[in-house]
């Protein structure tokens, strides 16, 4: 598969619910596996998400902070509770939540997935 049949089939591979006839297909298993093997097509799925959320990607670093920062979770309401939240942006920058039971974090200055530079608070 190459980066335009990707980016042609993503509606209708992200049109939820997806029938078994659908994700049962060696054509969804093909652009699936572009997916995860394209990271030029794995920028652009997450900038569809973020901006999916009503959010402006160019108000991040990267789309990768873009996308984990800006993750919200449907059963807790504190980024700490919630195991699925990898990154919260606070007041000093980016931090990545520690499960200690409280507000811990470990700041951080670059972008854990592609390694953009952070700006400071």
């Amino acid at each position: 598969m190459n980066c335009d049949d990707f980016r042609r089939l993503h509606e209708h591979y992200t049109s939820l619910p997806l029938s078994q006839e659908v994700w049962g297909t060696p054509a969804y298993s093909d652009w699936s596996e572009h997916l995860h093997e394209c990271s030029s097509c794995g920028d652009w799925y997450l900038l569809k998400l973020v901006e999916g959320r009503g959010v402006n990607p160019g108000d991040f670093p990267c789309i990768h902070m873009a996308y984990h920062s800006t993750h919200s979770c449907d059963i807790h309401s504190d980024a700490w509770e919630c195991p699925d939240m990898t990154l919260v942006r606070t007041s000093n920058g980016y931090s990545i939540p520690v499960r200690d039971g409280g507000t811990s974090a470990i700041q951080i200055n670059n972008c854990p997935w592609c390694g953009t530079k952070l700006a400071g608070p």
